[in-house]
């Protein structure tokens, strides 16, 4: 394919284009951009505004830096005729369409592992929120129940074994977490090698052999169309009855209908989930209102260190795309 050179209209220089509203300001990104690309302007629109500036916008962009709920479909990527680089605020890139992106020679980047450690935190707190439930407890205290009465009238577990599905970085940092706390840590993913999970740590186990003999199964799959609804009914059915389900990687990963009749019906005991196959979720959406499953607002990923890398990773891979493309395309 002919490399597309910089179409001039009106004397516009080329812009960085910023399609989110996740953060306060982006003075960090623009301070990076300054530095080195001198010759970009950098502009900013709310991913809702994204029709209403694509006339300003689009075919100055040589860059796209977004979030990763903006769906960028290959309608929306050949409305930027000479960008070389779209750049998401996020570990997956399921939110591009990467074959039009690469029909057009468009290089997508994610940041991988800036949040092992933030996620690997979230989900040895989840675990042990479900052994030991401080909030029921409380509740129960305020009911008026002391004593063993109140262990009795909560529910709780003290979950022994750890099922890894999915061992990346991520897998592997909440494997070494969870090994600390004196958990039996088992995992899978397709390309994982019993030597390989040895290495890092852990057992190997059959997709389905981990399912079955795990007290919690955590959810750390990459989400593309082969991963999608990967944990549907039939993995469910696998799981013990006293097992609980945490995903802190797509919501797409999971079948949700299933999942709460799963719930519903005591095939598992339930699920703490930081992600959703709908978000934000409707007010009336059952996965709020389930006994049993936990949900907490996509924020397993947060700490200020964790943001402030994403966000000068995912700024210097268009630094990096733009200087080897060099100044002297866009002149």
């Amino acid at each position: 394919m002919k490399k597309r050179r910089w179409m001039p209209e009106q004397d516009q220089a080329p812009c960085i284009w910023i399609l989110d509203e996740e953060w306060p300001d982006y003075e960090l990104e623009r301070q990076i951009f300054a530095r080195v690309l001198p010759w970009c302007d950098v502009v900013h629109s709310r991913p809702a505004d994204y029709e209403r500036d694509v006339p300003a916008y689009g075919r100055r962009a040589v860059a796209l830096l977004t979030q990763i709920d903006v769906g960028m479909t290959e309608e929306r990527i050949a409305q930027l005729p000479c960008c070389r680089i779209i750049s998401n605020y996020g570990t997956g890139i399921d939110n591009i369409d990467t074959a039009a992106a690469m029909a057009r020679q468009i290089l997508v980047t994610g940041v991988s592992g800036y949040c092992a450690d933030e996620i690997a935190r979230y989900v040895l707190s989840a675990i042990r929120e479900w052994g030991r439930p401080l909030h029921l407890y409380e509740q129960a205290t305020r009911s008026g129940i002391w004593g063993l009465a109140a262990v009795q009238a909560v529910r709780a577990s003290s979950p022994r074994e750890l099922f890894l599905v999915g061992f990346g970085r991520i897998g592997q940092a909440v494997a070494a977490r969870a090994r600390t706390s004196g958990m039996i840590v088992s995992a899978w993913s397709p390309s994982l090698t019993p030597a390989r999970a040895e290495a890092c740590g852990a057992r190997y186990k059959e997709l389905s052999d981990g399912l079955a003999s795990a007290d919690v199964v955590s959810l750390h799959l990459r989400y593309e169309a082969s991963t999608h609804h990967f944990i549907r009914a039939e993995q469910l059915r696998q799981m013990k009855e006293t097992a609980i389900l945490i995903n802190t990687a797509r919501g797409g990963i999971v079948d949700t209908a299933a999942l709460l009749q799963a719930v519903r019906r005591q095939e598992i005991a339930g699920a703490v989930l930081d992600v959703l196959e709908q978000e934000p979720p409707r007010p009336d959406d059952p996965v709020l209102h389930t006994p049993g499953i936990i949900v907490t607002p996509h924020i397993a990923y947060y700490s200020p260190r964790a943001v402030h890398e994403l966000r000068r990773r995912a700024a210097e891979h268009i630094v990096q795309a733009l200087q080897e493309t060099g100044k002297e395309r866009f002149s």
